[in-house]
């Protein structure tokens, strides 16, 4: 997360930076980014493939999907898509359709949430903010709800 972005909020958690290094040790994390308004940090660096690692190490879990398998709510693997990661996979797709195309990433989130709809929709905000920081395209609080509740309705419930 660069310096000027309206929602920096000084450092990230130590316990982040850590936790990203322990997942990818051979990968630095490019962008940090903060949910606006709530505890939830993300790390994350360009993949290799297109394909989006999330892990949640608070929880102890992990989630592979690509675009392609997060339209049909699928890991890579065909396994069911975690519940936990519906938001963030709905955030990513919800992006694309907006042109703020993602190909693939590595990433860690933390959050001081407990499991359950709030952490959820965190997740889903800290992807949003996440999306517009690799574009480096402006953003307001009131823009990534609107693409939290987008993919909440058109993913996430449907």
């Amino acid at each position: 997360m660069t310096a000027s972005s309206p929602f920096w909020a000084g450092d990230p958690p130590v316990r982040l930076l850590v936790a990203f290094q322990q997942a990818y040790p051979e990968l630095p994390p490019v962008w940090l980014v903060r949910a606006p308004g709530r505890d939830v940090w993300i790390a994350a660096a360009p993949a290799a493939v297109e394909q989006f690692t999330v892990i949640a190490p608070d929880h102890e879990a992990r989630a592979t999907f690509s675009l392609r398998s997060a339209r049909m709510r699928r890991t890579v693997t065909q396994r069911p898509l975690p519940r936990w990661a519906r938001y963030p996979a709905g955030v990513l797709l919800a992006l694309s359709r907006s042109g703020l195309d993602l190909s693939g990433l590595n990433c860690v989130v933390l959050s001081e949430e407990p499991p359950g709809p709030g952490y959820e929709f965190g997740l889903g905000m800290a992807f949003a903010a996440l999306g517009y920081e690799i574009h480096a395209q402006p953003y307001t609080s009131d823009q990534l709800i609107e693409v939290v509740d987008r993919a909440r309705r058109e993913y996430v419930e449907a």
